[in-house]
């Protein structure tokens, strides 16, 4: 089943209504020899954005971002926009793309907060796993969750 409202799943990242937005300041481990953050870097500030938005819907629990069911990964994509540097302030918007039967997907924009300019953009996929790492659904309540605080359609 995909989110309750068909028309998100064709959108563009730029597109989205992101409701969800937590800081990022760039550290000096996470910069190559040019002072420019390492792209593989990225993908941690998705992790990051990812868990606070979790956290912020009541969502996450301890040291499990998602607390009624495990997840895992299973794809990945960023466009890179323009270099972040040391000491920069980012924001990481994040907002649920699509649910569907066993996977969701995050969209992230990675901005720099005080010129609003966009670094990067992409999204995760996850897909929803039982005890043998096999598919499941979708638990109804995460479901309900992330369409009442993204405002889908029912």
């Amino acid at each position: 089943m995909n989110s309750s409202d068909p028309s998100i799943n064709s959108r563009s990242i730029e597109d989205l209504n992101f409701h969800f937005s937590t800081p990022v300041k760039v550290r000096l481990p996470e910069t190559d020899a040019m002072g420019i953050v390492f792209h593989g870097n990225y993908f941690t500030y998705l992790e990051v954005g990812r868990v606070e938005y979790l956290l912020n819907l009541g969502l996450a629990e301890g040291l499990r971002p998602i607390k009624d069911f495990e997840n895992v990964v299973v794809s990945a994509h960023l466009d890179f926009k323009s270099p972040a540097r040391l000491h920069d302030n980012l924001s990481i918007d994040v907002c649920t793309k699509e649910i569907r039967n066993s996977s969701f997907t995050f969209a992230v924009r990675i901005r720099h907060k005080s010129e609003n300019r966009l670094i990067a953009s992409g999204w995760t996929t996850h897909c929803a796993i039982d005890e043998n790492f096999n598919p499941m659904k979708v638990p109804d309540s995460f479901r309900s969750t992330i369409s009442k605080y993204e405002g889908w359609r029912s």
